[in-house]
C-alpha cells in the first residue's frame, strides 16, 4: 500500500521552497569550505586553470587551500566543484563575472547543483518508503530535523554526497526490479558512476562506495559488478586527471598538500588525519553538547531497533545488511578523525552523508502507535531546534554548548536573521518558512496518525521541550561569549561600533581573558 503520495509531495515541495528562500550567504563572511570550491569553479571557467591564485583577491582568501608548485588549489575533494563547472559556464552566458562569493550567480549555482540534487534524492527516498505509513513522517524528520536542509542550501559537499549515495543505492534497486529488462546494464553503470562521484566529493565515503559495489554483485554474476565498476571508472579517471594537473601525480590527493599550518600537521597524523577508532569520539558524536546527534535529533534513537527489525523481517535483507554495514563502518572510521567536530559548523557534518542510509531503517522501528507518537515528539523537537539554529548565523564553534540557546536564540534576540528573500522584514521574514515547515509537518503527521489520537499532544510536548531548552542553555564560557559578540559585530551589520564586543571585552576578569579580549578586538573591532 502506498500512503498518500500528495503528502510526500508536500514534504518535498516545502523542503525545496526553503532551499530557495534562504540565500545561504552571510556577506561579508564567506565560509572557507564553500569558498574553496567556488574558487575552483571560478578559476577553471574564467582562467582555464584549477589553481585559485587569481580567484583569491576577487572572492577572498581563506585557510582551506592546498599548495603545489608555488600555486594554491582547493584542499577539498573535487567532485562537487567538477560537477558545478558546466553549470557555472552556462550561467555566465546570462550573468556577469562575479566579484564576491555572495553574487547571484553563486546562489543560483548552489540551487541548481546542490539543492536540486538534494530535493530529488529526498523525493526518491520517500518513494522507496511509500509502503510504510510512517514514510512521510520519517522523510520530514530527516529533511527538517537534521542539518540536511541547511547543507542543501549551502555549497558544502555533505548533503550533496548523502544524496548521491542514496541515488546510487536507488539505481541498484531499480536494476534488480528490472532484472530482465534491457535497461539493467545502464542502471548498473549509472549506479557505479554516481557512487564513485560521491567518493570523489567526500573521500570519507569511499568505504560506502565499496559496499555499494558489493551490493551490486550480491552473489549474482561478475557482469553486474563489471558494469558497476565501468561506471565508477569515469569519475575515478576525472579525479586522477585533476590530481595530476594540480599536484603532479594522479595518486596525490589535495589532503596531502595542505597549505595552512592549522591543518597540515593534522594531515600528517595517521592516514590523512585518521587514526584508530576512538570510544571517546564515538560518545561525543552521539551526546556532545555542541555536536551530539542524539541531543539535537533524538529520533535517531530508533535507528538501532529499525535495523534489527529490518533484518529479522527477512525482507530485502541485502539492503538491511548494506545500510547497517555502511553506517557502522563509516561511523567507526570517523571516530578516528582528530578534527571530528568539523570546526565552525552546524551539527556533526561528517556524519551527514549517512543520513538516508540510516533513515531507511527508521520505518521498521515505527510499528506501533506508541513508537510513532514518541517519534513524532522527537521529530517536532528536532525540527524546532534546527529551524532556530538555521534562522540566523549557523556556523558555531565546538566549544559553544547547546548552540540553539547560547547562540541562535541570542542572535535572533538581537535581530540577526539569516539572509533570505524577505530579509528586509527582519525577524518577521521567518514567519513564512515557519508556516511552510509547520504545514509539511502537519501533513506528514496526519498520514502517520489518521485518527489523530495523541498526535497533537505528542507534537506539543516536543515543541515545549524545545522551547524549554532555550531557557536551560548553559552559560557560555568567556571565550564563547567573546566569539559570539565578535561574529555579531563583524558580520550582522547591526553593531558597527562593536558595542557587544566591547561589553564582553570589558568584563574580562583574568589575565588570560584580557589577552583573549585584546586579540578579539584587534581582529574584529571596528575598522574606522
Amino acid at each position: 500500500m502506498s500512503w498518500n503520495p500528495r503528502v510526500r509531495g508536500v514534504v518535498v515541495a516545502a523542503f525545496g521552497l526553503l532551499t530557495v528562500f534562504f540565500t545561504g550567504q552571510f556577506p561579508p563572511f564567506a565560509n572557507p569550505n564553500e569558498l574553496s570550491r567556488l574558487e575552483t569553479v571560478y578559476s577553471f571557467v574564467e582562467h582555464g586553470t584549477f589553481a585559485i591564485d587569481r580567484a583569491l583577491p576577487v572572492l577572498g582568501d581563506h585557510e582551506d587551500k592546498s599548495a603545489s608548485g608555488g600555486r594554491f588549489y582547493s584542499n577539498k575533494a573535487p567532485g562537487l566543484a567538477l560537477a558545478a563547472i558546466p553549470v557555472y559556464r552556462v550561467l555566465r552566458i546570462f550573468f556577469p563575472r562575479p566579484h564576491s562569493a555572495a553574487d547571484t550567480i553563486f546562489v543560483l549555482l548552489r540551487i541548481l547543483v546542490v539543492s536540486s540534487l538534494c530535493i530529488f534524492a529526498l523525493a526518491r527516498f520517500l518513494a522507496r518508503l511509500a509502503a510504510a505509513r510512517s514514510a512521510s513522517l520519517v522523510g520530514f524528520a530527516l529533511a527538517f530535523g537534521t542539518p540536511f536542509l541547511f547543507y542543501a542550501r549551502s555549497f558544502f559537499g555533505h548533503a550533496w554526497t548523502a544524496s548521491l549515495l542514496l541515488l546510487s543505492w536507488d539505481l541498484l534497486r531499480a536494476a534488480e526490479e528490472r532484472e530482465h529488462n534491457r535497461r539493467v546494464g545502464a542502471l548498473l553503470f549509472a549506479a557505479g558512476f554516481v557512487a564513485m562521484w560521491a567518493a570523489i566529493s567526500e573521500y570519507t565515503v569511499a568505504p560506502v562506495g565499496a559496499l555499494l559495489a558489493a551490493r551490486a554483485f550480491s552473489g549474482r554474476s561478475a557482469r553486474r559488478l563489471g558494469l558497476f565498476a565501468a561506471g565508477a571508472l569515469l569519475p575515478l579517471t576525472a579525479l586522477m586527471a585533476y590530481d595530476a594537473s594540480c599536484f603532479g601525480s594522479p595518486f596525490v590527493l589535495s589532503s596531502a598538500r595542505e597549505a595552512s599550518p592549522l591543518y597540515s600537521p593534522l594531515s600528517r597524523q595517521g592516514f590523512f588525519g585518521f587514526g584508530p577508532p576512538s570510544a571517546t569520539v564515538a560518545i561525543r558524536y552521539l551526546v556532545d553538547p555542541a555536536r551530539g546527534i542524539l541531543l539535537y535529533s533524538p529520533f535517531w534513537l530508533w535507528a538501532a531497533a529499525g535495523f534489527w527489525k529490518w533484518w529479522r523481517a527477512r525482507i530485502a535483507r541485502a539492503d538491511a545488511a548494506f545500510c547497517a554495514a555502511s553506517v557502522l563502518l563509516s561511523f567507526l572510521l570517523l571516530t578516528g578523525y582528530a578534527n571530528w567536530h568539523g570546526g565552525w559548523s552546524l551539527g556533526s557534518r561528517y556524519l551527514l552523508p549517512l543520513l538516508f542510509l540510516g533513515g531507511l531503517a527508521l520505518p521498521h522501528a515505527l510499528t506501533s502507535p506508541l513508537s510513532r507518537l514518541l517519534f513524532l515528539c522527537a521529530t517536532v523537537f528536532s525540527t524546532t531546534v534546527f529551524f532556530l539554529l538555521t534562522a540566523s548565523w549557523p556556523h558555531f564553534p565546538p566549544d559553544l554548548r547547546w548552540e540553539v540557546g547560547s547562540g541562535a536564540a541570542w542572535f535572533l534576540a538581537h535581530g540577526w536573521v539569516a539572509p533570505n528573500l524577505f530579509s528586509r522584514f527582519g525577524v518577521f521574514s521567518l514567519i513564512g518558512p515557519a508556516a511552510v515547515t509547520l504545514a509539511a509537518g502537519v501533513a506528514a503527521a496526519r498520514v502517520a496518525f489518521p485518527g489523530g489520537r495523541g498526535a497533537a499532544l505528542a507534537a506539543l510536548t516536543g515543541l515545549l521541550l524545545a522551547a524549554g531548552m532555550l531557557f536551560l542553555a548553559p552559560e557560555p564560557s568567556y571565550m564563547a561569549r567573546l566569539w559570539r559578540a565578535a561574529v555579531f559585530g563583524a558580520y550582522s551589520g547591526l553593531d558597527p561600533d562593536r558595542r557587544e564586543l566591547k561589553g564582553v571585552a570589558l568584563s574580562a576578569r583574568t589575565p588570560i581573558e584580557r589577552r583573549q579580549a585584546l586579540a578579539a578586538w584587534r581582529l574584529y573591532g571596528p575598522r574606522h
